[in-house]
């Protein structure tokens, strides 16, 4: 399935994953779960509107699907020890655009003082 648009980010954030679900599920827009993966192991997910899906890994413990290790290591000059990836696609079917998801998620990653935010390749 092809989709509408498909991107994701690294960023580094003092607190635990726990931490951002309560902080993110108390101020809103998007509801989040905590969900455990054999694969990512606890991540954040969530699908705030119909064709939409975004999800949040923390690393070093997780790979992609592929068996691909994301993390840790250097994004533009920046390295990367530990932190979280978040990964948003889109459906086709979906009226959301990237640039309404886009501004969503880095409002809720100011709200947690993220830092070291960069582009990278969506890895699922």
């Amino acid at each position: 399935m092809s989709l509408k648009a498909y991107w994701a980010y690294v960023f580094t954030c003092d607190k635990p994953i726990e931490a951002i679900l309560a902080a993110w599920n108390e101020t809103g827009p998007w509801q989040w779960r905590l969900r455990d993966s054999a694969w990512y192991g606890d991540y954040l997910n969530t699908r705030p509107t119909d064709g939409v899906r975004v999800r949040i890994h923390e690393f070093p413990s997780q790979a992609s699907e592929a068996g691909t290790f994301v993390g840790p290591g250097s994004v533009e000059g920046v390295r990367y020890s530990q932190g979280y990836t978040a990964l948003l696609q889109i459906e086709p079917e979906s009226v959301a655009t990237k640039a309404e998801i886009d501004a969503v998620l880095q409002g809720l990653l100011e709200r947690i003082n993220a830092e070291k935010i960069k582009t990278i390749e969506p890895y699922d």
